[in-house]
């Protein structure tokens, strides 16, 4: 089963929205920053190991570095201070990684919210179907068939089911349709 991108889409976005608080953080010099950074770059390997995205070796391997002032034999200076000059060199690494990872899903999203619109646009001038105001979910449905089977718009369900997965093709069809076009 494919994964949702959808979903990926806005657990990254809202990981991303997170960093700058984080910076912030270490900008200030809190005591909890180099904790915080530790959390945040777990959720991001969690959340990439779980849609199967190979970046997440590179989060990992900039993790690693914050491990090296704990295995050097230099110790000048305290092991927390070396630890948080590790971490504050690799902030914006860190932050790219994770957008790399994030860039190509939100484009095909993007691509899809378009190719939505446009069809959306055809079905609605169409006056095929008509919304009573009633159920949703049934217009959604109703839409998405019309787009499956009518022979202009198939070639754009087919474009669509090759870019995302039907869940979340239903859900932004609903994010899309504006109820109003349909009366």
């Amino acid at each position: 089963m494919q994964k949702s991108i959808v979903h990926l889409v806005k657990e990254l976005s809202a990981l991303l929205l997170r960093y700058p608080a984080l910076v912030t953080r270490f900008e200030r010099k809190e005591p909890q920053a180099l904790a915080q950074l530790g959390e945040w770059l777990n959720g991001a390997e969690q959340l990439l190991s779980s849609y199967g995205i190979v970046s997440v070796a590179e989060l990992a391997g900039l993790r690693s570095k914050l491990l090296h002032p704990g295995y050097h034999d230099d110790h000048r200076g305290s092991l927390r201070k070396q630890q948080l000059k590790q971490a504050v060199d690799m902030l914006y690494d860190v932050q790219h990684c994770v957008q790399q990872a994030l860039t190509p899903h939100q484009q095909k999203l993007q691509q899809s919210q378009e190719l939505l619109r446009q069809l959306l646009s055809m079905v609605s001038q169409s006056k095929a179907i008509q919304y009573d105001g009633h159920n949703f979910n049934d217009l959604v449905q109703q839409v998405w068939q019309l787009i499956c089977q009518h022979e202009q718009l198939k070639a754009g369900a087919v474009q669509l089911r090759s870019w995302l997965s039907s869940q979340d093709i239903i859900l932004l069809l609903a994010e899309e349709i504006n109820p109003a076009d349909f009366v």
